[in-house]
């Protein structure tokens, strides 16, 4: 069962709601959200105020706000009003035209409101989630700004898409997901776009994903993201392994690794070694998680605090770690310098293998320092046809291969030149 915020609706003042519209407007063209004017005047047009009136309008036309909308019985979000700049990078992402036919997968309103206005009249906006007390909600605030007979909702579990709506052009999809349902693909028209919070092995980030043919989607993305989890069919159980008192290793291995053995290799005296790659203040290291990610078998994440892991874990407490089944080797970020203000990579190794697995971790983080620090992240090539690999990642429904190093603009796989081979 899950529970709705209660709090008393306040007043929105007309001229106080311009003003703080035309203030978020300005700060997300400075930053990069807004790209398009065509997705700046939809967000002009619709009243967010409207799907979200329990919330003050200061807050409401906050860019980062996000409007957290109903809760699980364990207090978690299970539904929420994105923040502004988010929801405006992936329409622009989308690039959504007059006439197009659109799902949006995890409903709310605002957003549906939104594409409707990009699609304009002649287009079609289909907004579905899993939870009829969301689209209960999302049809009142629609009534309530006059978008009533422009978005379709449906009550519909993700995993299954919306056949009766289908084809789309482009799919939106606003919960985090890891994984890709046939259904995503198959009700997608030819070189349509699927938009979504995508996580490979704990490390999420928007991409948008293209159908390039019947069943390959070709995605490219990179900006980091944190969404409301996928339920139903979809919902991600995340694989762990207790490893010591407040230390838990996430992994996709399957089987999970021996518990007690990672236990009992954890409290062994730990071998340590330097990167060499440093970081300043505010730069950015995500493609770094990626690259990890996308890169080494056996990878997994740790989560535990600086007495834990012997060192300060990298930002977030999602630590990027090794197992082989022997050792463990994980990545810290201690700091090293004051002035100026300087964090070292540094890499930790416990078992009878430590030194081997430090070295490649080692040698991966300077990689990534040498060739892709500062870059886009990779391209990501989704299908269930894929060859099996050490550098295919296997989801539920699909499979998973990262190119870092081919250009963006040659979306090829050696098997789909004959797939009769």
């Amino acid at each position: 069962m899950t529970t709705a915020d209660t709090t008393p609706t306040p007043a929105h003042d007309a001229d106080q709601i311009h003003e703080l519209r035309e203030r978020m407007i300005t700060r997300m063209w400075a930053i990069n959200a807004l790209r398009t004017d065509q997705v700046a005047q939809a967000v002009r047009a619709v009243p967010r105020h409207e799907f979200a009136s329990e919330f003050a309008a200061d807050e409401v036309y906050d860019m980062n706000a996000v409007l957290r909308t109903r809760f699980g019985p364990d207090g978690e979000t299970t539904s929420s009003v994105s923040g502004t700049w988010v929801q405006a990078l992936m329409l622009e992402h989308a690039d959504i035209g007059p006439g197009m036919r659109v799902l949006e997968v995890g409903s709310g309103g605002y957003n549906a409101a939104l594409i409707a206005e990009l699609v304009g009249p002649d287009g079609a906006v289909t907004s579905i989630d899993i939870d009829p007390a969301v689209i209960d909600r999302a049809r009142d605030c629609l009534a309530a700004a006059g978008y009533t007979d422009r978005v379709r909702l449906a009550v519909a579990d993700a995993e299954h898409g919306f056949p009766d709506g289908a084809p789309f052009d482009r799919i939106i999809v606003t919960a985090g997901a890891d994984d890709l349902p046939p259904a995503w693909t198959d009700q997608l028209v030819q070189g349509g776009r699927l938009v979504v919070p995508f996580s490979v092995r704990g490390f999420e980030r928007i991409y948008v994903f293209t159908r390039s043919s019947e069943r390959l989607l070709v995605g490219e993305g990179g900006d980091v993201a944190g969404f409301v989890r996928m339920q139903g069919q979809g919902e991600h159980v995340q694989r762990q392994v207790p490893v010591a008192e407040g230390v838990t290793f996430t992994t996709d291995a399957d089987p999970l690794p021996d518990q007690d053995k990672l236990a009992q290799v954890f409290i062994q005296p730990a071998h340590e070694e330097w990167t060499g790659v440093r970081m300043g203040p505010r730069e950015f290291f995500a493609t770094l998680q990626m690259w990890l990610a996308t890169d080494m078998p056996g990878f997994g994440t740790l989560t535990g605090d600086a007495d834990a892991l012997g060192h300060a874990p990298m930002p977030g407490q999602r630590t990027p770690a090794l197992w082989n089944g022997t050792s463990l080797a994980y990545l810290v970020l201690p700091r090293v310098s004051t002035d100026p203000d300087q964090w070292e990579y540094l890499v930790r190794g416990h078992g009878p293998n430590a030194t081997t697995l430090v070295d490649s971790l080692v040698e991966r983080v300077r990689r990534w320092d040498t060739d892709h620090r500062g870059g886009p992240g990779p391209r990501l090539l989704a299908s269930p046809d894929l060859p099996p690999g050490d550098e295919v990642i296997p989801t539920r429904h699909t499979y998973l291969v990262a190119r870092w190093d081919q250009p963006l603009d040659t979306p090829r796989l050696d098997w789909e030149a004959d797939p009769e081979t």
